[in-house]
């Protein structure tokens, strides 16, 4: 259960300017299960509400910034453009080192649960750049031994983004109809809408479970319709 009644809890939310994040915080700001939204961005959000406090500060000057205030549930939808195709050095530095920097401020805020998006097929062992970083940035989270981690692994996440391609567009278009082609193992990297992913972060939230748990393929749906329930 909760520690907190919701009318009471603060949730902490890093990347809210971004795909995911941006469908995030309408979803915990239309439940009832948060009294403050504190959203973490690079630039002020254009979103206006009572309970949302935008924060636009280095993640390192947080504890400070946020001094006095106790953070129950920590989101991080923080991600570099393009990740799929973004070199290493970016990858690590947004995925990997930014996230990390996120979550050791949320811990020094008090966070009790960290909600974090990875990737369908994230392992250290992986060829792949994008998906051994998330690999790595899961270790890493495990190692901070949050009360309760959960990581949310999605296939492709889609939805628009302003300076998309005719090929993003395109693949919006045709992505989700493989979806039903995808059984079994295969399952696990079905496209998913931004707008679903994030009410699965809302999901995770409102299903309290500690320890660490990881959700993907059909998993981010049922998450979903739970996140959307809270709503």
């Amino acid at each position: 259960m909760a520690d907190n009644p919701p009318a009471q809890r603060v949730a902490l939310v890093a990347g809210g300017t971004g795909l995911t994040g941006s469908a995030l915080l309408p979803v915990l700001l239309a439940g009832l299960d948060y009294a403050r939204v504190h959203a973490i961005t690079r630039r002020p959000l254009l979103l206006d509400h009572p309970r949302l406090a935008n924060r636009v500060v280095p993640f390192e000057q947080l504890p400070a910034k946020l001094a006095g205030t106790r953070i129950n549930d920590a989101f991080c939808c923080l991600g570099a453009p393009r990740a799929r195709a973004a070199d290493a050095s970016e990858l690590r530095a947004v995925d990997l080192a930014q996230t990390l920097a996120f979550a050791r401020a949320a811990q020094a805020l008090g966070a009790t649960r960290f909600i974090v998006v990875s990737a369908a097929g994230a392992d250290v062992a992986s060829t792949t750049p994008f998906l051994k970083i998330k690999g790595e940035m899961e270790s890493e989270l495990r190692a901070l031994r949050f009360p309760a981690l959960d990581v949310l692994q999605p296939g492709a996440v889609l939805g628009l983004r302003a300076q998309d391609s005719a090929a993003a567009l395109l693949q919006l278009v045709l992505r989700p109809a493989l979806n039903p082609l995808l059984h079994g193992r295969l399952a696990v990297h079905r496209a998913i809408a931004a707008t679903e992913l994030a009410a699965a972060m809302a999901g995770a939230a409102r299903a309290q479970r500690g320890g660490m748990h990881l959700y993907a393929g059909p998993a981010l749906r049922s998450l979903s319709q739970a996140g959307r329930r809270a709503a």
